[in-house]
């Protein structure tokens, strides 16, 4: 087309606008407009600048204006203001006038002398213009392959294309592109993403009324695919004894990375815990009962498994705690003792009473019912209120153990009166050491008169000492003052009975310390601390101290057994080889303790009231087992350490055993046992009471046993008798002494005579 023609056809366009809009405002203004026609209204939905006339031009050229005012300056100021601004000219009494069935409608607005037509939509439905009519959004499982979405548009020949896909997870395929499929085989529902975005673009033709995109979001569905990881009990692990059955011990909750999820609970303790079913509670299904668990876990466990909807399961163990509470009265009362020496003053201890109670720690309280003028009880001792020569024997007294809450049954015990037998040696069962209100072999300088009691029907008594001056050696009780004593450490007294031409002796050893403050109580006499001493039973000790503060050694039911010498002013019978040395070292006594054998653990003990003619039997639970080619070791003051000897009247038996309780000992040192079994008899070669002079003990009814299970020192080659030519390792014998090896010797000789040799060398 040539120039002239282009003139002519724009000189008629400008023309022909001038007559179509002559009647309109020819004043321009700040706005121009987008609108759209809704329920019989122009509305304003985008807003731009220089002109406020909208113009809608119908097929028969009608022609209809609307103008929008904005509400302040500030809108009309504004470069771009978007939907919110919103102004409305109702045009409803026009709307049938203009538009006819089939119409092709235009809007238009002016931007300065230029026009832009946009697409009218009346109540919703677009007469003209290109839309995507489909959902703009729409769900998907997490992990699932394949989820497809219709698309449509207003125009069935319009064909899609995807022009953003940052996920890279949609596809188009199908009959103009119109099926839209989402790939979400890598998403998780439980990661940061949950929902992805696809921009669509749906086409006819090359005009802009012929284009449109619309951004379509995917939202994912959380599948139940997790399995539980946690398990929340919320409530007390502690259960009170006798809490009754049904009691709800707490709630139970899971952890699940899926949502809205389901869970069943199950125990695997039907015994003890019950779960209703369809419910989170925990619940008791029968009343624990303390006294019958284990002595050493009194607790209760179950593993509580949760299930949640899918069938994916998760198991958790939970441990319960079970508390005592009071619910047991005392039972079987024994009195150590019931006889009593025919010449026995006031204040004589009798014996002492013990009971069995599961759940009392504490000292039982000790009754005699009725009353008594004869007897009475000073906390767990049956002592005379007279001299036995006013009492008629035999006698009974009803007594009864009470814990504080419950009470045992009565128990009746008869009291007889030994006479003196001219025909056999007298025994001395017991002495009774007191200072003020303390008794025990521990004593104090500035403590008190110390007053010792014999329990033994003779005829004569005679006391002797070193360490004290005594006055009254004549009777049953002896007396003395521990203050003019300067010397701490040991003290030995020793008291010789006779009866007719019969005599025994018992030396008795003592403790003297500075101070009275550290003097404990021991109510039992057995030398240790009542706030130390685990075992009330007078026939039992404890044989250990921290984790093995529970082992024991326990003697015949009729005997006492007490801290022997060595272990006096310790918590238990266990002694080490260091704690000897010590002992020997304060008392000024000759440091035997040195051994041709390794010492292992030793026991130092005493066991008293046994008969002239017996033996004394203990069973030792040992805090290690024994060693391969252990020996037993017997050690006295007199003599050091030597071999145990075994024979008709002192045996050796040990057993491999949880419990020390039971049958199947066998003879000597098993190795991995750890349970002993010792025969002593009274007065012979392994019993060490007055073992001061000779090789064997007084008979007197007490055996006192200081044991040790050693092994064979290594032979390290220094031996000229040694020819096995063995090799291999050395073990370390803390009891052998320094030494210079000839070997030794020759090397350092060897050494000097090289440096010599070399330095003359080198001199030249």
């Amino acid at each position: 087309m040539n120039i002239f023609n282009r003139f002519i056809i724009a000189a008629l366009l400008v023309l022909f606008a001038s007559q179509v809009f002559a009647t309109l405002n020819p004043n321009p203004a700040t706005k121009e407009f987008h609108v759209s026609l809704i329920n019989n209204t122009f509305e304003i939905i985008t807003a731009y600048s220089r002109s406020d006339e909208v113009i809608a031009i119908s097929g028969n050229n009608r022609i209809i204006r609307a103008t929008c005012v904005l509400s302040s300056p500030a809108e009309q100021s504004s470069e771009f203001t978007h939907a919110q601004n919103h102004c409305t000219d109702t045009i409803s009494s026009f709307i049938p006038s203009i538009l006819a069935a089939g119409d092709e409608v235009n809007v238009m607005f002016r931007s300065g002398e230029n026009f832009e037509g946009y697409t009218l939509c009346v109540d919703g439905n677009c007469i003209a213009g290109l839309t995507i009519t489909s959902t703009n959004t729409f769900p998907a499982n997490e992990k699932a392959a394949s989820t497809t979405h219709t698309l449509t548009a207003n125009d069935p020949a319009a064909t899609f294309s995807i022009t953003e896909n940052t996920s890279g997870f949609f596809s188009l395929s199908g009959t103009n592109n119109a099926t839209l499929t989402f790939n979400g085989t890598t998403t998780n529902y439980e990661s940061t993403t949950k929902s992805y975005t696809v921009k669509i673009k749906a086409t006819t033709g090359d005009g802009n009324d012929k284009n449109t995109i619309q951004t379509i979001t995917v939202t994912l569905n959380d599948l139940n695919d997790e399995t539980p990881t946690a398990i929340t009990l919320t409530g007390n692990r502690t259960i009170v004894e006798n809490t009754a059955a049904g009691t709800e011990l707490g709630t139970l909750s899971a952890t699940d990375a899926d949502t809205n999820n389901a869970f069943t609970y199950a125990s695997s303790n039907t015994t003890n815990f019950e779960i209703t079913t369809g419910t989170d509670k925990l619940k008791l299904k029968s009343s624990p009962n303390y006294e019958a668990l284990p002595a050493d876990n009194k607790t209760l466990s179950t593993s509580i498994t949760v299930t949640d909807g899918n069938g994916h399961s998760f198991n958790k163990i939970f441990n319960f705690t079970v508390s005592d509470i009071d619910d047991t009265a005392p039972t079987n009362i024994v009195l150590s003792k019931s006889t009593i020496t025919s010449n026995a003053l006031a204040d004589t201890i009798i014996g002492t009473l013990s009971a069995t109670d599961t759940d009392t720690t504490s000292n039982l309280i000790y009754n005699i019912i009725g009353t008594n003028d004869n007897f009475e009880i000073i906390g767990n001792k049956l002592k005379l209120k007279k001299i036995a020569t006013n009492i008629t024997f035999p006698s009974t007294i009803t007594i009864t153990a009470s814990d504080g809450t419950l009470t045992s049954a009565q128990q009746n015990f008869e009291i007889t009166k030994t006479t003196i037998n001219l025909n056999i040696a007298p025994v001395i069962n017991q002495f009774i050491v007191t200072q003020g209100e303390k008794e025990g072999r521990i004593i104090s300088q500035y403590g008190g008169e110390v007053k010792i009691h014999a329990l033994v029907d003779t005829q004569t008594y005679e006391w002797s000492s070193t360490d004290i001056n005594i006055n009254n050696g004549a009777s049953a009780t002896l007396t003395f003052d521990p203050g003019t004593i300067t010397t701490f450490g040991t003290i030995t007294i020793k008291l010789k009975a006779t009866t007719g031409e019969h005599t025994s002796e018992r030396t008795l050893l003592l403790k003297l310390i500075e101070k009275s403050k550290d003097v404990k109580g021991d109510s039992d006499g057995d030398g240790i601390p009542d706030e130390k001493d685990i075992n009330n039973a007078g026939n039992k000790i404890q044989a250990g101290e921290g984790e093995n503060k529970g082992k024991a050694i326990t003697s015949k039911g009729n005997t006492r057994i007490l801290l022997g010498t060595l272990a006096l002013g310790k918590n238990s019978t266990f002694l080490t080889l260091d704690q000897m040395k010590e002992y020997v070292t304060t008392s000024n006594l000759p440091d035997k303790t040195k051994d041709t054998l390794t010492t292992g653990a030793i026991y130092d003990y005493v066991v008293e009231g046994l008969s002239t003619t017996g033996t004394s039997e203990v069973i030792i639970e040992l805090t290690t087992a024994i060693p391969k080619d252990a020996e037993l070791r017997k050690y006295s003051l007199a003599n050091g350490w030597s071999a145990f000897v075994n024979n008709n009247d002192n045996t050796i038996k040990s057993k491999i055993s949880t419990t020390c309780t039971d049958d199947n000992w066998q003879t000597g040192l098993i190795t991995g046992a750890t349970c002993l079994k010792l025969t002593i008899k009274d007065g012979g070669e392994n019993d060490t009471d007055g073992q001061q002079t000779d090789n064997t003990g007084d008979v007197n009814g007490v055996v006192a046993s200081t044991v040790s299970i050693a092994t064979p020192v290594v032979n390290d080659g220094s031996s000229s008798n040694n020819s096995s030519g063995s090799g291999g390792g050395c073990v370390y014998n803390p009891n052998a002494s320094a030494r210079f090896d000839i070997g030794f010797i020759l090397l350092m000789t060897l050494s000097v005579y090289y440096l010599i040799r070399r330095r003359r060398r080198f001199s030249y």
